[in-house]
């Protein structure tokens, strides 16, 4: 079990990658210790990071409504409760080119990047280049009154962060 104070979470962006079915059926089994996020649904980091610290909660509070820390990052990035519904939409399938690995600590974004064939660019700097703001506006019922207001950015992790108190 992870405990907050341990976690060192570190956000790694792969573009071409040829083995996705692999990296999926290893995470499916528990032996690739990571998160795999679809990124066209990932408009900056600190909405990555907001699930991971949520998913990461609900492991040391034996809350976690996944079977694993690292799926709960996958379900924590959608604003639905339907547990399917989310992996499916955010998570990643057997034909993604681009992955955004979610990792707890060193040692693991080690293993991860020595199974992931693909090339590791810097999130932070891609700024995930290939989100689909519209896309995201729908999946999150994010009106136009509301993005005159404020950002989409914190619209997003509004809805991340409080999705377990309110129902959209």
């Amino acid at each position: 079990m992870w405990s907050f104070k341990e976690c060192e979470p570190k956000l790694l962006l792969f573009k071409n990658v040829t083995n996705a079915g692999e990296i999926r059926e290893r995470i499916m089994k528990a032996s690739l210790p990571c998160a795999a996020i679809n990124p066209r649904y990932v408009l900056d980091t600190f909405q990555v990071l907001v699930a991971t610290q949520l998913a990461v909660m609900s492991q040391q509070n034996q809350a976690l409504r996944t079977h694993s820390v690292f799926s709960e990052i996958v379900y924590n990035m959608s604003p639905t409760r339907k547990i399917s519904d989310s992996l499916k939409t955010f998570g990643m399938n057997d034909k993604d080119t681009t992955l955004l690995c979610v990792v707890l600590n060193k040692e693991d974004m080690v293993l991860v990047c020595s199974q992931v064939k693909g090339e590791l660019a810097n999130p932070v700097k891609s700024n995930f280049g290939m989100c689909d703001e519209e896309e995201l506006r729908k999946i999150y019922k994010i009106k136009e009154v509301e993005m005159k207001t404020v950002s989409l950015s914190d619209s997003i992790i509004n809805r991340i962060s409080t999705k377990e108190i309110v129902t959209l």
